[in-house]
Order: C-alpha cells, then structure tokens, then sequence
C-alpha cells in the first residue's frame, strides 16, 4: 500500500510540474523602450566606427 501512495504522489508531482513547463507565448514588450532605443543608438555609433576604421587603414594603404 505505501508503494501504490508513493507511486500516486510521484506521478502527481510530475503531472504538475510537466503542466508548469508547457511553452507559453512570448511576452511583447519584454524590452523598455529606453533600452531599444539606446540599442538602436549604439549600432549607429557601431557603424560610424566601423566606417572610421576602414577609412584608418585605407589610409595606411596610401601611405604604404
């Protein structure tokens, strides 16, 4: 008899906890819009780096 209420407990506990982790919809919205906007901002300034890089080492390359 205990091994049937120690089976029916585990297999309860384990119902639930599989109901808990089913995928649920993805929230919107996650992100403030703050953070996206100074996301956006920091991949201007990561272009405009890039584009300052590039133009160092073209430069170098005319010095060479």
């Amino acid at each position: 008899m205990a091994t049937l209420t120690r089976a029916s407990a585990i297999a309860l506990l384990s119902l639930s906890l599989f109901a808990c982790s089913e995928p649920k919809e993805e929230p919107t919205g996650v992100i403030p819009q703050g953070h996206l906007d100074a996301m956006e901002k920091a991949k201007g300034v990561e272009s405009l780096l890039q584009d300052a890089s590039a133009k160092a080492l073209e430069d170098v390359d005319k010095i060479e």
